[in-house]
């Protein structure tokens, strides 16, 4: 013990960099956690399709016609709000789950519908999480 305080009072740099490092991975994982059940995996998000969950795609309708997920509704991340309520309402029961390119308007939408009440997620790696496991993408539309 006597070692680990002549440590601390030699070297406070070092120890107020582990201190502060250590404060930010405890942030970081409580906000993490916040998040939980708030992203799917792509495996996830197949078996919330086979339950009935409504998938939503918010690229632009050239990405949303040059391929997406089967079954897929398009609603452009900014007409989200605006249109939501409206093509979405048959489906207010349902899980939503959203997804964009990467993952990052999609993570935004999934907030928006939630702030609307819908149960919304979003895809973990939007489509390009989905194509790396090699799932089916329709084209058209």
């Amino acid at each position: 013990m006597a070692q680990i305080i002549e440590f601390a009072s030699n070297h406070p740099f070092l120890v107020g960099l582990a201190f502060g490092l250590t404060i930010l991975m405890i942030v970081n994982e409580m906000r993490l956690l916040g998040r939980k059940g708030l992203d799917v995996s792509p495996a996830e998000t197949v078996a919330l399709m086979n339950n009935g969950a409504t998938i939503v795609d918010v690229r632009s309708l050239e990405l949303f016609r040059a391929g997406h997920i089967l079954n897929a509704v398009h609603i452009a991340f900014d007409d989200l709000e605006e249109r939501a309520s409206k093509v979405l309402k048959p489906h207010k029961d349902s899980v939503i789950v959203v997804y964009d390119d990467l993952g990052l308007q999609g993570a935004k939408a999934g907030g928006i519908l939630r702030q609307l009440n819908f149960k919304a997620a979003s895809l973990k790696g939007g489509l390009a999480a989905w194509k790396r496991e090699n799932l089916p993408v329709e084209k058209g539309k």
